[in-house]
């Protein structure tokens, strides 16, 4: 009889523990989401507050995580500029999300764009090329070779980094999402 109860406690015990069980979007989960206005190097600063949505739902299990039109709202955490042979770049952390019922949850993710975190810091086009010539004996002619074109060292001035609404982004969460 005693074992009897002690299964059965041990089953109320172990039920109540999975069913306990918080839901959550795993840490390198992704959220793609959109601006509505441009984002541009030209007129941000490191610091500036930018905001993105969620265009569709995310669900987990029988739950959203993510309903369609919540705000994810991020700062800039690092600018460069444009130089001569290198792009702007930018870099931008989500710190806080903003449900549709106006409730704030702070999260830590980043956006990526393109595989990376960075968007932009490309290296831009040379201005000009030089031709080289490597000579080499072809099978026994006496004339012969290669006529190559390389960079001369001078290259163009980087671009402006631009983001816009029709960008493909992502979220990348950098902690478990508990909703």
């Amino acid at each position: 009889m005693l074992k009897k109860i002690l299964l059965i406690i041990l089953t109320l015990c172990m039920s109540y523990c999975v069913l306990a069980s918080e839901l959550y979007l795993p840490k390198g989960s992704l959220v793609k989401v959109y601006t509505k206005k441009i984002y541009t190097t030209q007129s941000l600063e490191e610091g500036s507050r930018v905001y993105f949505i969620a265009p569709s739902d995310v669900w987990v299990l029988e739950k959203k995580a993510v309903e369609k039109g919540d705000i994810f709202q991020g700062y800039v955490s690092m600018l460069k500029l444009p130089v001569q042979g290198v792009n702007a770049a930018m870099k931008i952390d989500i710190d806080s999300i903003i449900k549709q019922n106006g409730e704030r949850k702070s999260i830590k993710g980043k956006i990526i764009f393109s595989g990376s975190d960075v968007l932009g810091g490309t290296l831009t086009n040379p201005a000009s090329y030089n031709t080289t010539i490597h000579p080499r004996k072809v099978y026994g002619n006496h004339w012969g070779g290669t006529l190559q074109y390389v960079p001369s060292g001078e290259y163009e001035f980087g671009q402006h980094v631009y983001i816009g609404p029709r960008d493909n982004l992502l979220i990348e969460f950098g902690e478990d999402y508990y909703f």
